[in-house]
């Protein structure tokens, strides 16, 4: 999907309609596209892995458009370009020579095609997959062309493969229920949450089997994987305790630590897309997130602010990650502001183009933090090229979190990204120590983070939050996962608006109006009496909000048996308002 999407832009589409797609309509096999020989793979962008992706693509659309030749020629180009890179093995490739052995035995090459899937197995392998479920194309391949080779009257081995291609499904079902389920710790009386988090990164492989250190900060190509967070229940909300080392059973520590669990990449995107869906297809609100963290973040801080975000606003649906190459450091902010570049601003890009067309998600909602923003918004205004007026917004919710972005150039760049979410949400301070780090850093130019006058930012389309009153502790660049929490929860589980959010104050800068929120007095509503309502909605939904809250064991809580009818009323209020 990432080859496609690139040449689809310089093509100005003419070569996406014609590659785009499982199965080639009438229409694009009549299209005549450019001569795929003549390109300029330089000007494309497209590095060697991506090249031969794109000639697998192009034999498979050929060759399901009846045009032989074409299939062959395509083919030979793909096989002559992995010849020529014999140190390089991209799990990729396995799928492409699978689909040519599908088209060898369909004319009749049952031989070929059997070695094919042979070399594309050997190609898994050396790419270090591991998973069943990353064979199971192979496998099924192999029986449809021992069906082909049957039907043919050609010797065959069609019972063995179809007894090993059962082998291989029982083998993945087990695998994806131990480790896509969440665990039975999730029940209510656990003391731990297990998470598994889909991520990107294009952090390069330290070499480590520990799972903490799996990753480090230099750069390389973009990975995909699942890393598994071990979340203690019994904490603050929006708090992350860890410890360095975890000697002896690490079950011991799982009611007071996060843990990282295990680190497993995948071959490629067929397999991360294939276990993504699956992950999803456990889910009834069918809920995607996607974080990007900021400065001074490791692969593991990365994953646990994932994983905390994800338990804390009890995300029904996939966590996902993406994870820059940051030094993970104090004194890496510069280094840092370097990986900015773009190639990572692009390989963002593609993760979100295959997050969104590989999950099935209902909603999609992204959060960068600080730094991260830098990367989001680039990643937005490419793919707002890419889809200048889409039918539906493709995300949910965007929140840009303590941005540390220069806020002269967010401002111009937000006007344009508008049209891709339902709601854009930005969450400032002026309290934001390290926000005013960063100011200094670069020359006095404000962040648009920072809420100090004449800002916050405000720009049509766009809500923005002040967070100030909420911080105090800390270096205040976190308060949208903490202590403005409740105003960040109403946002992703019910999509309400600054105005429905009644602990918000409305407040009026230089650029125009923009809210505020009070964690300890509320606004037009006190904060505890938001907290249950909104809660109450998210979990019971709206036709059974009031009468959970009404029932005797939720009557038992003292703040309940005092406030009850003002929690009915704020309900009320929030379903009746045409949402």
């Amino acid at each position: 999907m990432r080859v496609l999407k690139y040449v689809a832009g310089v093509l100005a589409g003419a070569l996406a309609a014609t590659l785009s797609a499982g199965s080639a309509s009438a229409q694009s096999c009549e299209q005549a596209p450019v001569d795929a020989f003549e390109l300029d793979f330089a000007e494309l962008e497209l590095n060697r892995e991506e090249q031969i992706a794109f000639w697998f693509d192009l034999a498979d659309l050929r060759a399901r458009c009846a045009d032989i030749a074409g299939a062959r020629a395509a083919y030979d180009q793909a096989r002559a370009l992995i010849a020529a890179t014999p140190d390089a093995v991209s799990g990729a490739w396995a799928h492409g020579l699978v689909a040519q052995a599908r088209f060898e035995a369909a004319e009749g090459a049952f031989d070929r095609a059997r070695d094919t899937l042979d070399e594309a197995d050997a190609v898994l392998v050396a790419a270090g997959a591991t998973r069943a479920r990353d064979f199971l194309s192979i496998a099924e391949a192999f029986v449809a062309v021992e069906r082909l080779a049957a039907g043919a009257g050609a010797p065959n081995a069609l019972s063995e493969m179809e007894v090993q291609l059962a082998e291989l499904a029982e083998r993945a079902a087990r695998e994806d229920a131990d480790f896509l389920v969440r665990d039975p710790a999730a029940s209510a009386d656990a003391d731990h949450i297990i998470v598994p988090v889909f991520y990107g990164t294009n952090r390069a492989r330290t070499g480590s089997d520990d799972p903490n250190i799996f990753y480090g900060p230099d750069r390389a190509d973009l990975d995909l994987g699942v890393v598994t967070v071990s979340v203690p229940r019994n904490r603050e909300l929006g708090s992350i305790p860890r410890r360095d080392r975890y000697p002896g059973d690490l079950d011991g520590y799982r009611a007071d630590y996060f843990i990282i669990d295990r680190v497993e990449p995948f071959a490629d995107d067929y397999a991360f897309t294939d276990a993504l869906g699956q992950a999803m297809d456990g889910s009834e609100r069918r809920e995607l997130f996607l974080f990007i963290h900021g400065y001074n973040t490791d692969f593991r801080g990365a994953a646990e602010r994932a994983a905390q975000l994800a338990v804390d606003l009890e995300i029904d649906g996939v966590p996902a990650l993406y994870s820059w190459p940051s030094r993970g450091s104090l004194l890496g902010y510069f280094a840092d502001g370097r990986e900015v570049t773009d190639e990572n601003i692009r390989d963002l890009e593609a993760f979100i183009f295959l997050l969104m067309n590989g999950a099935g998600a209902d909603r999609i909602h992204i959060v960068a933090h600080s730094m991260g923003n830098r990367f989001l918004v680039e990643a937005l205004a490419r793919l707002a090229q890419t889809y200048p007026s889409p039918p539906e917004p493709l995300f949910d919710q965007v929140v840009w979190a303590s941005p540390d972005v220069d806020a002269a150039h967010f401002m111009e760049r937000l006007p344009a990204l508008r049209h891709l979410a339902d709601g854009m949400t930005l969450y400032a301070s002026s309290r934001d120590r390290a926000l005013l780090l960063s100011r200094r850093i670069n020359g006095g130019n404000p962040r648009a983070g920072d809420s100090s006058p004449p800002y916050p930012v405000v720009v049509e389309g766009l809500s923005t939050v002040d967070t100030t009153l909420a911080g105090g502790r800390g270096l205040g660049h976190s308060d949208y996962a903490g202590p403005a929490l409740d105003d960040f929860r109403a946002l992703i589980w019910l999509s309400l608006s600054p105005e429905e959010r009644c602990i918000l104050h409305t407040n009026t800068g230089q650029f125009g109006q923009f809210y505020a929120v009070n964690p300890t007095s509320g606004a037009n509503c006190e904060p505890e009496v938001f907290k249950y309502s909104i809660t109450a909605l998210r979990r019971a939904g709206e036709e059974d909000a009031i009468e959970v809250l009404a029932s005797q064991d939720a009557r038992s809580s003292p703040f309940l048996a005092t406030r009850f009818d003002e929690v009915r009323s704020l309900i009320t209020l929030l379903t009746g308002g045409g949402r």
